[in-house]
């Protein structure tokens, strides 16, 4: 069963409203990202000063804040990545709905 021009177009509705919505968030990656790379910043600092743990810290050592801060930083840039190609799809996806002929 082939699926037609504007039924293509029906279902890629709610892809793009899905896509929309996730695109919006970009700004939210974007100040965590900040925010761990500023954080990560400080702990190395600290760590180079000599500064012991703060006795409140849940992690061992310094070496352990860093590895996770780092994978959090990984995770928003994996996002910020994936928000790209959601642009680019978003972009193709408009254009068959705005353009395909219905015949």
């Amino acid at each position: 069963m082939s699926i037609t021009v504007a039924g293509a177009k029906i279902a890629l509705e709610g892809v793009i409203a899905k896509t929309e919505k996730s695109i919006e968030r970009e700004v939210a990656y974007l100040k965590e990202l900040a925010d761990d790379q500023a954080a990560l910043s400080h702990i190395e600092q600290q760590e180079l000063d000599g500064e012991p743990l703060p006795a409140s810290s849940p992690y061992g050592s310094y070496s352990e804040w860093k590895e996770q801060i780092e994978k959090e930083i990984k995770i928003s840039q994996n996002s910020l990545d994936r928000i790209e190609i959601e642009k680019a799809e978003l972009m193709a996806f408009n254009y068959f709905v705005e353009t395909a002929p219905e015949e």
